[in-house]
């Protein structure tokens, strides 16, 4: 049916309010009319922001397992992922990854101290919490990463001039409160406020006339996020001795389990696979050892089923009074195959990284994605060296000293045969 305006000329007038309803019709008329394709555009649009949102996540996924693959090969996944976000919709998305790229770009001068397997590793966990916020999930706070300090300590028998500032070397060191103490042997004193952030992966702390009161009571200096320490710089005097150091095997004998949440399809692998991928990880927080149990398994047709997660657990905890100073092993094992069955599948880690070894739970009849699929860890043992937390000075952070030309002859004297002590 075809409808006019001059149609409405040929209804009755009953009363003056008639008018006024025809003026309403005619001016609405052409919405009326079109009424009944709204729904339509609205359900079009709708679609087409689902559509946007979703190939943002693919090309962010894509990203994130890249990096899982060569962490080292960063830059070129940030730049090949600004250019796939190429919609309008996707420009803010576009432009937070454009930032990434720039930000980690600048943090690899020389100054900067920490390897690109490093930034590889701060890299995904910013995609990732792109990708948390895209989606609605919760974000997990920005933890500062140090990777360096010069001086690595503070030598009171230096002349002034030369021990007046320390310079710390890392990553994200502008999205959080960091917190430095000096402690002395009356106690505690906060001096936060003498640090400078340069960049977001360069401080100095001020350690000269008008700066941190640095004296012959002091002990050592502490860099504190969120209550936890995450650096310790000692202040070397005239009887501080060598830390003392020795090696620990840890050997954790239970497995570790974990199912990761359906993330794509319609959870049924239906004999398509799934094509799994894992990775584990060890990382020396100082404190602790962490390990980082990463998984993935995606059909390989179809919808794309897909399960894929990650956990991060403490792993490894040092008795009182010692710090973790290094890890002896590989840092990492990975698993990667294609399912062919409702079997479990077991996959050798190694026998150095984490895993001894993988088994893998992929397809079998019915739902698998976030209820079934997922992988039991064994591990091996775990091998560190373990540095005494005391009023002392680390014998690596002594030779480290000695060839900056940043410690006293004298105290280098008088350290020597401790050292010696200290060599197996």
């Amino acid at each position: 049916m075809t409808i006019t305006t001059a149609s409405f000329s040929r209804l009755p007038r009953t009363d003056n309010r008639v008018p006024k309803l025809l003026l309403w019709l005619i001016a609405f008329m052409p919405i009326l009319i079109a009424g009944c394709s709204i729904g339509d555009k609205i359900d079009k649009l709708t679609d087409k922001v689902s559509d946007v949102a979703g190939d943002t996540v693919s090309t962010l996924d894509n990203a994130i397992d890249a990096l899982d693959r060569n962490s080292a090969s960063w830059q070129s996944v940030l730049q090949d992922t600004t250019t796939k976000l190429t919609d309008e919709a996707q420009s803010t998305i576009r432009n937070e990854v454009s930032d990434l790229l720039n930000r980690s770009v600048a943090a690899t001068g020389n100054e900067l101290r920490c390897n690109m397997d490093f930034i590889g590793s701060r890299v995904r966990q910013a995609l990732a919490r792109i990708r948390a916020r895209l989606l609605h999930q919760s974000i997990p706070p920005v933890e500062p990463a140090l990777c360096h300090v010069v001086p690595a300590a503070v030598d009171m028998a230096l002349d002034t001039s030369r021990r007046n500032k320390l310079e710390f070397f890392g990553y994200d060191f502008d999205t959080t409160p960091i917190k430095v103490t000096l402690h002395n042997k009356s106690g505690v004193l906060d001096v936060s406020s003498k640090l400078d952030r340069l960049t977001h992966y360069h401080m100095t702390l001020n350690l000269g006339a008008n700066g941190v009161p640095v004296s012959s009571a002091s002990d050592r200096l502490t860099l504190e996020w969120q209550d936890r320490p995450i650096s310790s710089i000692a202040v070397i005097q005239p009887a501080t001795p060598v830390c003392r150091e020795k090696p620990e095997t840890y050997a954790r004998n239970t497995y570790l389990s974990f199912t990761p949440p359906h993330t794509r399809g319609d959870k049924d692998f239906s004999g398509n696979g799934p094509e799994v991928w894992a990775k584990a990880r060890w990382s020396n927080e100082g404190t602790h050892v962490s390990l980082r149990l990463w998984m993935k398994a995606q059909e390989t047709r179809s919808d794309w089923t897909t399960a894929e997660g990650e956990r991060t657990d403490v792993y490894y905890t040092p008795p009182p009074g010692w710090r973790i100073d290094s890890i002896a092993n590989s840092l990492e094992s990975t698993a990667h195959y294609i399912d062919t069955d409702h079997n479990d599948d077991r996959q050798g880690g190694g026998p150095n990284g984490p895993v001894r070894e993988f088994k893998f739970r992929g397809d079998r009849s019915g739902d698998d994605a976030g209820s079934y699929t997922g992988v039991d860890v064994t591990f091996n043992p775990l091998v560190v060296k373990l540095v005494e937390v005391a009023d002392c000075a680390p014998a690596s952070v002594i030779k480290s000293l000695q060839i900056k030309d940043l410690i006293a002859p004298s105290t280098i004297k008088r350290l020597q045969p401790m050292m010696l002590k200290l060599k197996p």
